[in-house]
């Protein structure tokens, strides 16, 4: 994971050599340890369940020491360098994007270029310090802003016992986006063989070509849907093999004090209210795309899909409920939609995101961004409640951060998903 844009050829780079994340195939995720066969099973029924892919046998009986399907035969990046260590913590300075005429449409504003090279490992949250970017040809500067923030965000690679683990998390934020008064967030959490891959590229690619849709649609919540479409189109057309890999994405829009947020898959945005002095309330702006989900199952279902869970070798249902072939058992998503994924799209995953819209209020102090790394052992309403105690959004997102990596210590036994936030502080 990582904040600002960043450069597709180097996360191919760092992170090729790594296995795919727990959140992806089971075949690469899971490993077989040493043990009596109690615990070796619980090892593997608690690895098997927080994965997005699996890979089974004819009957569903899950196997977690087979390898990932290829998924087709688009040339990979071959592995070079030495890696991201497996508890290594990302910071990368905040980016600004604007299409200025004279440096052509959607390019990076001048002296950003480098800004985050050698962010790699580092341990502090980077504040913005940059300077705008001009506005749009023809369209107004946004004038002064209504609502300024401050904005933080931090990733931190997982942890799998006896893999070298690649962090296949990443994410953006620009506090002036296209004109002084609009700003871009977002999250993406990767998944499958090339999952780092896929959510380096929308991260990189998505905020510019956002940038043409928010200039010219006047419907923001179109505008949106169509830059999450066309970083899909995109993907499928890139060097990146996307068949059994994919990327969840968690948008914030501000223009304004008008909020919207658009999203795929289960990372989610929660805004922090307050309520009353010291008390504090979660709305959750998101909710998460489950294959269960009544009318998500249903689109599934009339694309000649499955929705089933694995079984285990003693013939017991185990994990999510996940997306199938309706007469194979892959690809085995646990996810209704995302951005890439070839071929759970052919059965009814999607790229087109949901919506929400919130007009800031003066009580309303924050928002958080976040994979669902933080997610799985952290409430919305405990997220909120962590972010209110630090007046510096680097420090609640450091705190944030640290808080979900020791809850997944403390309850998968030494197993960490890759954990991501971006928090905005807002300051009205």
């Amino acid at each position: 994971m990582g904040c600002g844009s960043s450069q597709l050829a180097q996360e191919a780079s760092d992170q090729e050599q790594g296995k795919a994340k727990q959140n992806g195939n089971a075949g690469a995720a899971v490993q077989a340890t040493n043990g009596s066969k109690t615990d070796d099973q619980k090892g593997k029924t608690t690895r098997a369940r927080r994965l997005s892919y699996v890979t089974a046998d004819a009957n569903g009986v899950a196997q977690p020491d087979q390898a990932a399907p290829a998924g087709g035969s688009k040339p990979s990046t071959p592995p070079t360098g030495s890696g991201t260590a497996s508890n290594s913590t990302r910071a990368r300075r905040l980016s600004y994007i604007s299409n200025d005429p004279n440096g052509g449409s959607g390019k990076l504003a001048p002296g950003q270029e480098g800004a985050e090279e050698g962010a790699e490992g580092a341990e502090d949250i980077a504040d913005d310090g940059m300077a705008p970017p001009a506005a749009p040809e023809g369209a107004s500067d946004g004038g002064e802003r209504t609502l300024r923030v401050n904005v933080a965000c931090m990733s931190r690679a997982g942890r799998e016992p006896g893999f070298k683990k690649t962090n296949q998390d990443n994410c953006f934020a620009f506090e002036k986006y296209i004109t002084e008064d609009q700003s871009l967030f977002g999250a993406m959490d990767g998944h499958g063989p090339h999952g780092h891959l896929v959510s380096g590229y929308v991260k990189q690619h998505l905020p510019i070509i956002l940038v043409n849709h928010l200039t010219t649609e006047k419907d923001v919540k179109r505008a949106l849907t169509s830059g999450f479409v066309e970083v899909d189109k995109s993907l499928g057309n890139s060097r990146i093999d996307c068949e059994f890999s994919g990327s969840t994405a968690v948008v914030s829009y501000l223009k304004g004090k008008t909020l919207t947020t658009a999203w795929v898959g289960d990372s989610r945005g929660v805004l922090g209210r307050e309520a009353k002095k010291g008390q504090w309330e979660a709305i959750d702006l998101t909710s998460d795309h489950k294959p269960t989900n009544t009318e998500e199952k249903a689109r599934i279902l009339r694309s000649n899909g499955r929705v089933e869970r694995l079984v285990d070798e003693m013939g017991q249902p185990m994990g999510p409920y996940r997306v199938w072939l309706q007469y194979a058992w892959i690809p085995g998503l646990a996810m209704s939609r995302a951005l890439g994924d070839v071929l759970a799209h052919q059965v009814g995953v999607t790229s087109e995101p949901d919506h929400s819209i919130v007009e800031i209020q003066p009580q309303d102090k924050f928002i958080v961004l976040a994979s669902d790394g933080v997610w799985e052992f952290i409430s919305s309403k405990e997220a909120v409640d962590i972010v209110a105690q630090y007046d510096s959004a680097e420090e609640s997102c450091r705190q944030l951060v640290d808080e979900a990596y020791q809850r997944w210590l403390t309850e998968e036994e030494g197993v960490v998903d890759d954990i991501t936030a971006v928090v905005v502080k807002f300051q009205h």
